[in-house]
């Protein structure tokens, strides 16, 4: 019953916001673990490939400012260029595709904060000076 509600709030947000690629990630996930599989990679991949792209924009367009903070080592691209190149070979271990998308997930959540902390903190240094 819960995953249900959760689809169906998820799918709301998605109805307002289209281009919350978080929201389209978690969406794939829990259709997925609700058994249509296909629906659930379509948005998966979507997802992923929407939090990549967002990343792309906001590392290029602001690389001078606060665009260098966001990603700095690349690991979240790097797990979403793993998973889609798993979804395109198609030989999907659906376990391992779940945990490293709900792993993705929670990561690009917490990289705002991160990249607000680690941006601070170079500012502070700045001032030191």
């Amino acid at each position: 019953m819960a995953s249900w509600c959760r689809r169906n709030t998820l799918q709301k947000a998605l109805a307002q916001h289209k281009s919350d690629n978080l929201a389209r990630l978690y969406l794939g996930l829990t259709v997925v673990r609700q058994g249509d599989r296909q629906s659930g990679l379509r948005e998966i991949e979507a997802g992923m490939k929407g939090i990549s792209g967002f990343l792309d924009y906001i590392t290029t367009q602001f690389a001078g400012s606060f665009g260098r903070f966001w990603d700095p080592g690349g690991n979240i691209r790097k797990t979403v260029d793993i998973n889609l190149a798993t979804i395109a070979r198609g030989d999907i271990d659906w376990p391992t595709l779940i945990s490293s998308g709900e792993a993705l997930a929670l990561n690009f959540e917490r990289e705002a904060d991160r990249a607000r902390l680690d941006e601070e903190r170079d500012m502070e240094m700045e001032n030191r000076r």
